[in-house]
């Protein structure tokens, strides 16, 4: 058995070697591979472009260059030929290489149960007879195991085999199960079974879900590899012009800010739509559509605002102009209508909505409340260039503070009180004051002021009395 090799750190250091590239930056050579995504996001697409910037020693996906042209292998299932083939023939368009100037691509789709040794050697003399650097195994369609384990036993044993014959070998696999859209990292490729055999990855998911009718493609590109380097990048895939842009980080996540909000916007906007179609022409003030829509104020004022600019709504013309309302009624307009767009700068609210000036608002208040006939003003005295109210009489009988409450305060008005009504005449019984009423001998004025002054009288009487009673009783 041999013994156990000893190095020293010297030693260690002495043994490495620069990194040498496949794609620079990207993918080195001798170490396995891994592009890892879920079904349906052109994985497949993906490798066949590698391929071609490997083989024509040009660029993939328009940024990162091969170090030069390398002998390339493809190595599928019978099920991805066409697929393969559609692929490397918009590759070449998109790369301006002509088809016969990729021979140095070998494609093999007849590999079965790549698992067995006799299919092992199989693929090892097929990488030795075409001297490939380079080996891309589109695994989704070769491995059929029934289990993860099992799976990864196999991934393992093509890697291997490709690896001692001398080949960079990249597997193309997919994930176990669906993802939504977003960014993958390191855990989707530990949960994967390639992810036992990957020493560099290139992660592959969409952005948006897919749209059918549409060869627009929008998807994610994470980068990673054992040394520690990693990168994350938006691709843009249009299929129909044979076109793929590549995207830093923040211009794409920028662009997926921007489509989440307008797609809520529009999501508001189909709400109000839909009330202002149900809601009666009469009910349609602003109010009403918010309450009928159940938004907050914030999202409602996004979809109004929206519509308004966009010229979907309009007001609604009374059909009494002389009608007075404090709020507008709003509809949708009509596709046979000339939009509006912009806000809506010519209200009619103007036209039946009473307005006026604070001047008018006292004139009118002035108008509505006139003085009282009970109370008349004071007349006035001229006193040199001043004008002076006169004092009422009970401002010249009254003491001058108002708040004095002494013993000779309350002495002066119950004596005023007394000579009030020892000056009035005696009360009338209720017959004779309807007597007079109907003889029109007294205004409703006087008679109230009468009834009134004999109250007082009677009162000042009582209070007289019981003091006289408290005094003798003392």
């Amino acid at each position: 058995m041999e013994p156990l090799e000893s190095l020293t750190i010297s030693q260690l250091l002495a043994r490495q070697t620069p990194p040498q590239w496949l794609l620079s930056g990207l993918l080195r050579q001798r170490q396995a591979a891994v592009i890892l995504g879920p079904s349906r996001c052109l994985k497949t697409s993906l490798a066949v472009d590698l391929c071609a910037a490997l083989a024509s020693g040009g660029q993939f996906l328009g940024q990162f260059s091969a170090e030069r042209a390398f002998q390339v292998g493809f190595v599928g299932g019978e099920e991805t030929q066409d697929v393969v083939a559609n692929s490397a023939r918009r590759s070449s368009a998109a790369a301006d290489v002509d088809p016969p100037s990729l021979d140095r691509i070998v494609w093999a789709f007849n590999l079965i149960s790549p698992g067995e040794p006799v299919n092992l050697r199989r693929l090892s003399d097929w990488i030795e007879r075409h001297q490939l650097e380079v080996v891309l195994i589109d695994a989704a369609d070769l491995t059929s195991a029934s289990t993860p384990k099992a799976e990864t036993a196999q991934l393992r044993s093509l890697v291997r085999c490709c690896l001692a014959a001398g080949a960079t070998p990249i597997v193309c696999a997919r994930t176990r199960k669906e993802l939504r859209p977003r960014t993958m990292d390191t855990s989707d490729l530990a949960s994967a079974p390639c992810g036992a055999v990957a020493r560099q990855w290139l992660l592959v998911n969409r952005r948006e879900a897919f749209t059918p009718g549409t060869d627009r493609q929008r998807l994610w590109l994470t980068h990673g590899n054992d040394a520690g380097q990693s990168g994350l990048w938006g691709v843009d895939i249009e299929e129909g012009a044979d076109q793929v842009t590549l995207r830093d980080r923040a211009s794409v996540e920028q662009e997926s800010a921007e489509l989440a909000a307008a797609s809520l916007e529009e999501h508001l906007k189909r709400k109000v739509r839909a009330v202002l179609k149900r809601i009666k022409p009469a009910d349609a003030t602003k109010l009403r559509i918010r309450e009928w829509s159940g938004m907050s104020g914030a999202k409602f004022r996004i979809a109004w605002d929206g519509l308004i600019d966009g010229g979907e709504i309009t007001f609604i013309t009374p059909a009494d102009p002389n009608r007075q309302s404090s709020e507008s009624r709003y509809r949708l307009i009509d596709p046979s209508e000339p939009k509006n767009f912009g806000r809506v700068h010519n209200s009619p609210i103007d036209q039946y909505f009473q307005t006026m000036t604070t001047a008018e608002l006292l004139a009118a208040n002035e108008k509505k409340s006139p003085p009282s006939p009970v109370d008349p003003p004071a007349t006035k005295a001229v006193s040199g260039n001043r004008v002076e109210p006169s004092p009422s009489d009970d401002e010249k009988t009254s003491p001058q503070s108002p708040l004095d409450d002494s013993p000779r305060r309350r002495a002066a008005i119950l004596a005023q009180l007394e000579k009030i009504s020892l000056e009035s005449s005696p009360l009338e019984s209720p017959p004779a004051v309807e007597k007079k009423k109907a003889a029109g001998e007294s205004s409703p004025l006087h008679a109230e002021r009468a009834q009134t002054s004999a109250e007082a009288a009677e009162k000042a009487l009582v209070r007289k009395r019981g003091k006289k009673l408290t005094a003798e009783v003392r």
